[in-house]
């Protein structure tokens, strides 16, 4: 008798949800799908005050059945206590495969909300609805879902798409100017790999932008989510071109870590960006007048590479292997070609190894050490 065997099961059907931009769709609830009545309102104890209330009042009066879970906001509740609490809470109050998650607030707020949504009774809906423009150009966008542990960030999750995306932009009439920087920096970073035109609109509009010009932001959003759904409906697990959106992410993540997650994502990652990139200019893929352009866009942001001088880079390095990003042991970075343009090898990697002294080298010289 032979005992191997196959299964074949058919590919999945093809994903696709809706994206909405337009101010004001918190308070125009006409974009949750009609097929839910119960419905889970996942959100962070600030946010809770400023929109969830209202939102969850609003669901009540169309005779929704609403829960709203919170936690307390920051990069610290994405953890596997928040995320067993939620589940706890959620199996107390009978919800089921028919129940509607919402996940409104930021990146800590949706990166929970969609791993709950993943595994829950394995696998429930969900609908994105950022708050800050970082989960507004960003994380609400591409299924990426993950919770921390204490070795790193986002190390255990689940790419689970949401049914779709509400981003309501009056949300950013309240959101502090470092919370606008965070975002941005995202956005920028879309730019740097993929956009040179939008690039240079943000160099231009860098002042409308950091004083809430509408018309200039919403246009920042867009472009940014053109870019990330591209690349998303390209390659939906990471496997190859996706990889390019990490770009200032590797020493970006491991600065969150070292840090205690003290420094925001974004201004973390624009530290990451202004490394990464100057180790793409040692190792000759960069040239050495568009690094400087990449520099003079994250020092008017407030970013000086000066500030990094009182951290140890041989720490940083360390947590730099602690990464997803890492293989056979050793750290991949993207490294950028041309302002709008990331380098790509003979072999078709988006990804590459660097030795940990080029690191140190690109660390100390953007420290002006």
């Amino acid at each position: 008798m032979n005992n191997k065997f196959f299964i074949n099961i058919p590919v999945m059907k093809e994903i696709s949800y809706p994206i909405q931009i337009k101010a004001g769709l918190l308070s125009n609830i006409s974009w949750i799908p009609k097929e839910y009545k119960k419905i889970v309102i996942i959100t962070d104890n600030l946010v809770k005050k400023m929109y969830g209330i209202q939102l969850k009042q609003l669901l009540q009066k169309k005779s929704y059945e609403v829960m709203i879970f919170s936690f307390a906001a920051g990069e610290k509740s994405k953890n596997i206590h928040t995320f067993t609490k939620i589940i706890n809470s959620m199996l107390k109050c009978h919800c089921g495969r028919d129940t509607l998650i919402l996940a409104l607030g930021g990146g800590v707020v949706g990166d929970m909300s969609g791993f709950i949504s993943a595994v829950y009774m394995r696998g429930i809906p969900y609908v994105q609805i950022p708050t800050t423009l970082l989960a507004m150009v960003d994380s609400s966008v591409g299924g990426k879902t993950a919770i921390d542990m204490i070795q790193g960030k986002n190390l255990i999750g689940a790419f689970w798409q949401p049914k779709s995306v509400i981003i309501d932009t009056s949300c950013l009439e309240t959101l502090p100017k470092k919370h606008l920087i965070n975002g941005l920096i995202e956005a920028l970073k879309m730019f740097l790999i993929y956009d040179k035109v939008n690039f240079y609109f943000l160099q231009k509009n860098t002042e409308d932008i950091l004083n809430f010009n509408k018309n200039k932001l919403q246009k920042i959003i867009y472009q940014a989510l053109i870019i990330k759904t591209s690349i998303v409906s390209q390659d939906e697990k990471d496997n190859h071109i996706r990889m390019i959106l990490n770009f200032g992410h590797t020493i970006g993540h491991a600065l969150e870590k070292v840090s205690q997650y003290k420094i925001l994502h974004g201004y973390a990652v624009a530290y990451g960006i202004l490394i990464e990139a100057k180790i793409s200019e040692i190792l000759k893929i960069l040239p050495k007048k568009q690094f400087f352009i990449i520099q003079s866009i994250i020092q008017r942001l407030g970013f000086n590479g000066g500030d990094l001088k009182k951290l140890n880079i041989k720490e940083i390095i360390k947590n730099s292997k602690i990464d997803k990003k890492v293989h056979s042991g050793k750290v991949n970075y993207v490294l950028i070609k041309n302002i709008g343009e990331v380098y790509i090898d003979a072999n078709n990697h988006y990804v590459h190894p660097v030795l940990d002294n080029i690191v140190e080298k690109a660390f100390y010289e953007v420290c002006g050490v």
